[in-house]
């Protein structure tokens, strides 16, 4: 009802009233004037009492009218919530299930509850919410290692980033690695792999790329020599295994694309010095320390745009698709030196020069730790590092 309806219909009840009220009084009026033989007194005491009563009810209800005509009106102006209409929903079997939105994580404590892992200004806040598993079987979360082979200490862990640990569905630890030795253990060998996040599969393609690349190196060392180390042919044949996991799954081989990184170390000469082969395809990147300077320096990989706005998480290349892109080179290490092969999870935060991560892990591995010392470390908090991260570093001399 509109409010020019509502003042018209108050309107008209009130003419109602006040034709009443005259008729009554009329009424009265004439009874009182007239004769009675009886009760004459009685009865005009009677009809005036009527005026009183309907007079005083035809004021009250004109007030409690213009009251609820003035609350319609102020009503009528407030803005009023949709009418909500409930819909029944006829289903046979069992309920159906009803999609209730996610609910908020919660943030659990403010730093990790292990107080070795090392933390960089604020952290980040996923690292504290719970660890989850993806939905699938997948590898584990954690993976470390510690071996020596002739001259070299290595030390290798692999763990879960907070943003795929934490994430709803979790999702598999996507970085993998492997480490060899040739049979003469002269040599060593290392792999470092790295899914691309939009791939469904890409912890699979990671867990063969890295897999292949050390049986593959190891076959190359024995046919060929470590002067005779080809980077096409290697990730020609790592493609080839990817895409063929690929088909036995059931899915393109882009669903299983991964970057990887490789690297050969040949055993020290007379004078301490090793020579050290690397090849990469994608942006996982290599490092050498030397101990006198507390500072990782990159020497491979292909490194991100970081003078850009937003810096880009494409890749120039990768497995299987474009493993002609691959590259090598070779690296000298003085004795005491380090190289270490790691994921973008641990490279990005060492080449920004904005924190004291880089200066950390420089200090931290200046020399062979133990691996859970080692893994603690590669599972450091640091603010807006929330990807998989890896590393395997290999020490010219064991000094641990």
């Amino acid at each position: 009802m509109s409010r020019g309806d509502s003042r018209r219909d108050d309107l008209m009840d009130g003419r109602v009233r006040a034709v009443l009220l005259v008729a009554v009084v009329i009424g009265a009026f004439t009874e009182v004037g007239t004769e009675h033989r009886r009760y004459g007194l009685l009865v005009d005491v009677f009809a005036l009492a009527a005026v009183g009563v309907v007079g005083a009810a035809a004021v009250l209800g004109s007030e409690s009218a213009a009251t609820l005509a003035r609350q319609r009106d102020r009503l009528a102006q407030e803005p009023q919530p949709p009418t909500t209409v409930p819909i029944c929903r006829y289903v046979t079997g069992p309920a159906a299930p009803q999609h209730q939105p996610p609910r908020a994580r919660p943030f659990l404590r403010e730093r990790p509850t292990d107080p070795s892992v090392p933390r960089f200004g604020d952290g980040a806040r996923a690292q504290g919410y719970p660890w989850l598993l993806p939905e699938r079987t997948a590898q584990n979360g954690i993976a470390a290692d510690e071996a020596t082979v002739g001259a070299f200490a290595i030390r290798a862990a692999s763990v879960i980033g907070p943003g795929h640990r934490c994430d709803l569905p979790a999702e598999p630890r996507q970085d993998s690695y492997r480490i060899g030795r040739s049979r003469d253990s002269r040599y060593a060998i290392v792999a470092v792999a790295d899914g691309l996040s939009s791939a469904a599969w890409s912890d699979a393609g990671a867990t063969t790329a890295s897999s292949q690349a050390v049986t593959l190196l190891r076959e190359q060392i024995e046919t060929v020599g470590f002067g005779g180390l080809d980077a096409k042919e290697l990730y020609g044949r790592i493609a080839e295994s990817v895409a063929a996991q690929a088909a036995g799954r059931g899915v393109g081989p882009a669903h299983m694309a991964t970057v990887l990184i490789t690297a050969v170390l040949a055993e020290p000469d007379a004078n301490g010095v090793a020579e050290a082969w690397v090849a990469w395809l994608g942006d996982s990147s290599a490092w050498t320390l030397d101990p006198r300077v507390p500072l990782w320096r990159i020497s491979a990989g292909d490194a991100k745009d970081r003078t850009a706005a937003v810096v880009s998480n494409e890749v120039a290349g990768r497995l299987p698709d474009t493993p002609q892109l691959a590259r090598d080179h070779y690296v000298t290490l003085a004795p005491g030196a380090a190289l270490a092969l790691v994921t973008d999870g641990i490279g990005d935060a060492w080449a920004d020069q904005a924190g004291n991560v880089n200066e950390y892990f420089a200090n931290a591995w200046r020399s062979p730790v133990p691996a859970t010392r080692f893994t603690a470390d590669v599972g450091f908090d640091a603010p807006q590092c929330l990807d998989d991260r890896t590393a395997v570093v290999v020490w010219n001399g064991d000094r641990s």
